[in-house]
């Protein structure tokens, strides 16, 4: 029987152990790794890329909206205060001074032999902004819903800090500076802290007045009283006018009537074309209104 001998052995198992060397596969793993992040920073960058470009996009889109919609809103305020001025006109229109129904009741309480020779009226106005003339804090109970485990228990009805606040101002708006105050006034309820342990809110109540306008109207009644003897109807004339309905409404409390004119003599007038030897008083009475105010709300 043949004996073999290889004599490549200690070169094979020399090769052997170079192609199971650790180092070698480390290196070789090592250096896919190294491909597959180069892979993957590659593929990023690509993403990254793409999704800036896609970001310019959304940005270039966004300030077009951004453009549109400063122009929707200018003209959407530019419409709130034209339909503010109309509301505020219609407004005025129906609460109007009608100089008809005042020359109606001049009418009314005229005498025979009162004769008026001219009314002259002035009527003035102010204006005045939004203010803040009071503010106060007020606790309101915390509206929690049950927990999840009390599935048989009901849930609160909820309801908004100016629901809850609004109960409790009754107190507040029945004294000075309300009782004082002959403006609208507009409330602002804002939360300021929460108590947990107490299971209450803390808000902050404001009252604001809202925009508004006054209007002051004084009229000037010049006239003359040919009574006999002369003078001696005016008292009449001014006692009518104070126990008139309309002029009751129309007329401030302490102020509103007073003469401005009325002399003891009487006098004729030379120039008057129907009877210039009629002897006669003249008077002049100054009217004078209550303040209206006016707002938008």
């Amino acid at each position: 029987m043949p004996i073999r001998i290889n004599l490549l052995a200690e070169q094979q198992t020399a090769e052997e152990m170079r192609r199971r060397d650790p180092v070698k596969r480390v290196l070789y793993l090592g250096v896919a790794l190294t491909l597959l992040m180069l892979l993957w920073v590659g593929l990023t960058g690509v993403n990254v890329g793409l999704a800036r470009h896609e970001l310019s996009g959304y940005e270039t889109r966004l300030k077009k909206v951004e453009e549109q919609s400063k122009s929707v809103k200018n003209n959407q305020t530019s419409l709130n205060d034209m339909d503010s001025k109309i509301q505020a006109l219609d407004k005025y229109q129906r609460s109007r001074f009608f100089w008809a129904t005042f020359l109606d009741a001049v009418q009314g309480v005229s005498l025979e032999t009162i004769r008026l020779m001219e009314i002259k009226a002035e009527q003035r106005y102010s204006a005045g902004e939004a203010i803040k003339f009071y503010s106060t804090n007020v606790s309101v109970a915390m509206i929690t819903p049950p927990p999840a485990w009390k599935f048989w228990a009901g849930t609160p009805k909820l309801q908004s800090l100016q629901n809850q606040v609004a109960p409790m101002l009754a107190t507040i708006t029945n004294k000075a500076p309300f009782t004082t105050n002959l403006l609208e006034y507009a409330i602002k309820v804002t939360a300021v802290s929460t108590n947990v342990a107490d299971n209450k809110i803390t808000t902050r109540v404001e009252f604001n007045t809202v925009p508004w306008t006054s209007e002051r109207i004084t009229i000037d009644v010049r006239g003359r009283d040919y009574g006999a003897p002369a003078g001696a109807a005016v008292d009449e004339f001014a006692r009518h006018v104070n126990s008139s309905e309309y002029f009751k409404q129309l007329l401030a409390p302490t102020e509103g009537f007073r003469f401005t004119e009325r002399p003891p003599q009487a006098r004729t007038d030379l120039t008057d074309a129907v009877n210039p030897n009629a002897l006669f008083v003249p008077f002049t009475i100054q009217l004078g209104s209550k303040e209206r105010m006016f707002t938008n709300e």
